[in-house]
């Protein structure tokens, strides 16, 4: 059975995590098919965009690393999975939206973080909890890391603590908290308004974003001096002014 709901919204395709039993914790088998679901929206031109939510009440309660068994070999499988999900999600070329229609822990966390833009339930919590089960943050902390001031990412971490969607929106961890009802709905917006121009030069420029990443500053350079040079060619090809 899939846990994960494919739907299109005009030319926003939404992905809907579904193991609501589960907290729409992300199993092997989730991560998986989000990773096909996002390299398919990369290829598919009529694909301007994806959103990205959970079915029920929560958005993702993190990763489910008990299904995955107690051998090593099956938890590094869940960990794969759960990486290539994350790289998929960063080689997606398109906007990528969180509709974050309730709680978001521990690896909901990260993929919070890991979407471009994000649209909270104003009555959601977020944060990395896993200490209070006598784990650590290992796969969210690769990805939230560079989201937080080292203090305040540390106080999160050691204490447990869940933000409320107003302190994750001043921390620009999200963009807005409205409603519960309305997340989807104004994600989407948000999905149409980001994609709304030119598919080849957002391409272009988002995956220099996620490509600049990790790299210093010259490196960077480099990288930005052939991507404007393909934008350029793009927009001559497009013939604009």
């Amino acid at each position: 059975m899939s846990q994960v709901d494919v739907s299109r919204r005009g030319r926003i395709a939404v992905l809907t995590l579904q193991r609501p039993e589960h907290g729409n914790r992300v199993s092997q088998q989730m991560a998986e098919e989000v990773t096909a679901a996002l390299e398919r929206a990369r290829r598919e031109p009529e694909v301007a965009a994806c959103v990205m939510t959970g079915c029920g009440d929560v958005f993702c309660l993190g990763g489910d690393y008990q299904g995955a068994g107690p051998t090593t070999a099956g938890r590094m499988e869940f960990a794969r999975a759960f990486i290539d999900m994350s790289h998929a999600m960063s080689r997606l070329g398109k906007p990528l939206i969180a509709a974050v229609n309730g709680n978001a822990h521990a690896g909901g966390f990260s993929i919070v973080v890991a979407c471009d833009l994000a649209i909270a339930a104003e009555d959601a919590t977020l944060g990395l909890p896993e200490a209070a089960k006598g784990l650590f943050p290992f796969l969210a902390l690769a990805i939230v890391k560079d989201a937080l001031p080292k203090k305040l990412l540390f106080d999160v971490v050691y204490n447990a603590r869940l933000m409320s969607a107003q302190e994750a929106c001043a921390l620009h961890l999200v963009n807005a908290c409205v409603p519960r009802a309305a997340v989807l709905d104004r994600a989407i917006e948000a999905a149409e308004r980001a994609s709304s121009h030119d598919p080849d030069i957002l391409m272009l420029g988002r995956d220099f974003y996620y490509g600049m990443r990790g790299v210093g500053p010259s490196e960077a350079l480099d990288k930005s001096r052939f991507a404007l040079g393909a934008a350029l060619a793009a927009h001559d090809r497009s013939g604009r002014q």
